[in-house]
């Protein structure tokens, strides 16, 4: 899928949930709520890092918050990509019907 080397360049998604993410884009709708829980987890930590003084550890929180937030933009792409795909074939006259 066209979208594979986007998600491993991100890094927050092991390699065999990319792999079912690409061979089978219906996983991307369970997925979405679990990437947006790790990006609202890692805000919610780099607040109590800035407010503990840590503040290398909160920049790495932000980091890696970022990181999930475009996971999430990319992830919506795929399940947005694929409703279109489903809704041009359903739209296609059959072509095998005389």
């Amino acid at each position: 899928m066209r979208y594979q080397s986007d998600l491993e360049r991100l890094m927050t998604l092991d390699g065999d949930t990319i792999t079912v993410v690409c061979a089978s884009p219906d996983a991307v709708v369970g997925l979405i709520d679990e990437a947006v829980d790790e990006y609202i987890e890692f805000d919610e930590l780099a607040d109590e890092h800035l407010a503990s003084g840590a503040d290398d550890e909160a920049a790495y929180c932000r980091q890696e918050a970022a990181a999930w937030r475009a996971t999430v933009t990319l992830l919506r792409t795929i399940a947005h990509d694929v409703g279109a795909t489903r809704d041009a074939a359903m739209r296609r006259p059959d072509s095998g019907a005389a």
